[in-house]
């Protein structure tokens, strides 16, 4: 059911005159003999970074199955560095040999969306950010943490760079404590940078000072954050 509403979505596709113009030779798993040639779309984006991309192709291979081919190509993304599977299957339509895609491996979580103001100031958050995501989804647990702490520092770094443009040497050198004593002036952004980094700060230690709280709570002080410094970009736009 779930391959079949794919290929409706596909077929709904190819009728608003999406073309296929990427070929590809799979070798075919029951005789190890490059099998047909086929039309496929190149995946837009990767499921792991959710970086738009124009992967390339490792490896293919295909497997004949009563409904048709289905074939699944190895694909790597030249911005994470990582490889996913996209598995795609024949369906007879426009008499064309063409592939449509049943799903990509692994299917990747949606990343937090951070607005553009954020971006504009601090892009080196977001991206280190949406990796600590990445890394909790995956289960790593035990060092998504420290991708939290360290996304922080480069929020409230750069954040502090906008508010002091004159101090930005002494602001990148700063331990991030003394950075926030000294150069966050809003009292709702210094008190939650504070709190986010003593949490933060226990994820690398052996013995955790805040047993109470975990990385949920640095994510939620994380968002707060994110909340008032676009309040404050916007008022000073």
């Amino acid at each position: 059911t779930v391959q079949f509403s794919f290929v409706l979505q596909y077929k709904k596709i190819f009728k608003r005159g999406v073309t296929m113009n990427k070929t590809l030779t799979p070798i075919c798993i029951e005789d190890n003999q490059k099998d047909y040639t086929f039309y496929y779309e190149s995946p837009k984006k990767c499921p792991l970074c959710n970086t738009g991309i124009e992967p390339k192709i490792l490896s293919a291979f295909s497997i004949t199955k009563s409904s048709g081919k289905l074939v699944s190509i190895l694909f790597f993304c030249p911005h994470c560095d990582m490889c996913f599977l996209g598995v795609y299957r024949t369906e007879t339509y426009a008499n064309t040999d063409s592939l449509y895609l049943i799903g990509l491996i692994p299917r990747g979580n949606p990343v937090t969306g951070i607005s553009n103001n954020i971006s504009e100031i601090s892009p080196k958050f977001v991206e280190i950010y949406h990796q600590a995501e990445k890394a909790e989804q995956w289960g790593l647990n035990e060092i998504c943490g420290l991708g939290y702490r360290k996304a922080l520092e480069f929020l409230v770094k750069d954040y502090a760079i906008t508010c002091h443009p004159d101090n930005v040497n002494e602001i990148k050198k700063q331990p991030l404590a003394p950075c926030i004593n000294k150069y966050i002036d809003n009292p709702k952004i210094k008190n939650l940078s504070k709190a986010s980094a003593w949490l933060g700060n226990d994820e690398a230690h052996y013995s955790r000072k805040h047993e109470d709280y975990n990385i949920q709570h640095i994510k939620a002080f994380i968002s707060a954050i994110l909340t008032y410094i676009e309040a404050e970009l916007s008022y000073i736009k």
